[in-house]
């Protein structure tokens, strides 16, 4: 069970599918209204109207510098100044449940937060559904999880927290916990996990692994790839007996700078004996200037012991000294942005 009194415990509970729990102030009057009413809303995620019953209409303008003392990044500069998106209410039981199609993707996705009161206080249980990827993921729980920390602040009568900085620590969370997780968004009976530190800059390393020329010069002997969430690619390499290996999968996440999780199959093997298996590589800059690449390899199925994990772990090892070797090589590609 999550600790709903701290963030950062958002959890994926199906594909496409994320939740968070949090103990706020109640009672659940006084709650609903910071959910529906504009003036209210404003204070901890959007303006904007909101018609009280299903069908009715919901604009969001978003305007996040209001939300705390905090400047607005520059890579979110565009959103302060937002044009009003729209959903509509899907679900209207005050002040239990409140749902409505996401403003802005068309009727894509739909948020639902329900509301139980718990001696004095009120547990929301909010429930973001139909997201099409990890990257969306990432993004809404980071969101969601910023938002409702201010909610609670606002709540409380106290100094609301800075936005901008607690959403920098939440996506990294998120990045990092949902991405060890399958295609359905499920955590895998088995995950092997590799660190390492590179003299690069994060946008190197995502470059590393999703432009083709670059691929091509450490990857293997032949690379073939359609560097897009969806598409698809294939790796051949070869082994220090002359013996050819072949990876294929598809791409699930793409996060410039940030994050690369790909579906993973080691062709030729019949049957294949791991179900669901997949990578996923993440980026974080550390002060000094160099990035911590964290590569998580995950599977369902039969496990390949102590030993054959050892043997998966010497092998992913042998790929991060092969990229390492790139950056020896031609050292002026580190700081590719």
């Amino acid at each position: 069970m999550p600790d709903r009194n701290s963030d950062g415990q958002g959890r994926i509970v199906e594909r496409g599918t994320v939740r968070i729990e949090r103990l706020l102030p109640g009672p659940a009057d006084r709650v609903w209204t910071y959910l529906t009413q504009s003036q209210m809303r404003r204070q901890w995620l959007a303006v904007g109207e909101m018609e009280p019953r299903v069908g009715g209409r919901v604009e969001h303008l978003f305007r996040h510098a209001e939300l705390s003392a905090e400047p607005t990044p520059e890579r979110y500069r565009k959103f302060d100044d937002s044009p009003a998106m729209f959903g509509e209410v899907t679900q209207w039981d005050p002040p239990r449940v409140l749902a409505y199609t996401w403003p802005g993707d068309d009727g894509s996705s739909e948020v639902t937060f329900e509301l139980f009161p718990e001696q004095g206080e009120v547990l929301l249980i909010l429930t973001h559904r139909r997201l099409p990827d990890t990257g969306t993921m990432v993004s809404v729980a980071s969101g969601w999880d910023s938002h409702v920390g201010i909610l609670i602040d606002r709540l409380k009568g106290t100094e609301p927290r800075g936005f901008w900085s607690t959403h920098e620590r939440l996506e990294q969370r998120y990045l990092e916990t949902f991405a060890a997780t399958t295609a359905d968004g499920t955590k895998p009976e088995h995950v092997v996990r590799l660190e390492r530190v590179f003299d690069a800059s994060p946008e190197a390393l995502y470059a590393a692994w999703t432009d083709l020329d670059l691929m091509r010069r450490w990857l293997g002997r032949s690379v073939d790839a359609d560097v897009r969430v969806g598409g698809r690619f294939r790796i051949e390499s070869d082994g220090d007996e002359g013996e050819v290996y072949i990876h294929s999968g598809e791409y699930l996440a793409l996060e410039p700078g940030k994050l690369v999780k790909q579906t993973f199959v080691a062709e030729g093997h019949d049957p294949y004996p791991y179900a669901d298996e997949f990578i996923a590589i993440s980026f974080r800059a550390l002060p000094d200037g160099d990035t911590q690449l964290t590569l998580v390899n995950g599977w369902n199925g039969d496990g390949p012991g102590e030993d054959g994990a050892e043997l998966v772990r010497q092998g992913w090892t042998l790929w991060l000294d092969l990229l390492d070797g790139m950056f020896e090589r031609s050292p002026e590609l580190r700081r590719t942005t």
